[in-house]
């Protein structure tokens, strides 16, 4: 009987033991400063590529998209669904950009996949199927640029230039 009793306490401290190692972790981490937060979650990710990631469920839209981003001379990936578009991303070289359509069909829109996305992959949400004051909330909750179709000349290059301004420096 008093075995079994010593057994149960000396659980109960092998258990309060670990509790403190794991207390002690935590503090830890919330000792830690932002910066030091950011640069542990960016070493723990790949450096992506020097790529663009196009969603559109659009074919059509798939197609135009990667004719106006291929002058920018990296490779264009391109995904009709947002589970294509999930695989690029976890890919081991993720792609740098992603080009999104908001409505990708069936109810779903880009926001979720782009929320989820790895710390240094820059996105933009291109939408014609809603004003884009209606969804400028979700994009800055989803840290993503918001342009409209860009229909015009002038706005397929200020597309360009915005999508060539999310990849890193060329590596030598």
């Amino acid at each position: 009987m008093i075995t079994a009793a010593g057994d149960a306490v000396l659980a109960g401290c092998s258990a309060l033991a670990g509790a403190c190692a794991a207390l002690d972790h935590v503090r830890g981490l919330l000792t830690m400063s932002l910066d030091a937060l950011i640069e542990r979650d960016r070493s723990a990710t790949p450096v992506p590529a020097r790529a663009v990631l196009v969603l559109n469920d659009d074919p059509a839209g798939l197609d135009t998209m990667k004719r106006m981003l291929e002058p920018l001379g990296v490779p264009v990936i391109l995904a009709a669904t947002a589970r294509e578009a999930r695989d690029a991303l976890d890919s081991r070289q993720p792609p740098c950009a992603i080009v999104a359509d908001y409505y990708l069909g069936h109810g779903e829109t880009c926001a979720a996949l782009l929320r989820d996305r790895r710390p240094r992959t820059r996105a933009v949400i291109v939408t014609g199927a809603v004003d884009v004051a209606r969804i400028e909330g979700i994009a800055r909750g989803v840290g993503a640029d918001l342009r409209d179709v860009p229909i015009t000349l002038e706005a397929q290059d200020a597309l360009c230039a915005l999508v060539a301004s999310y990849l890193p420096p060329e590596s030598t």
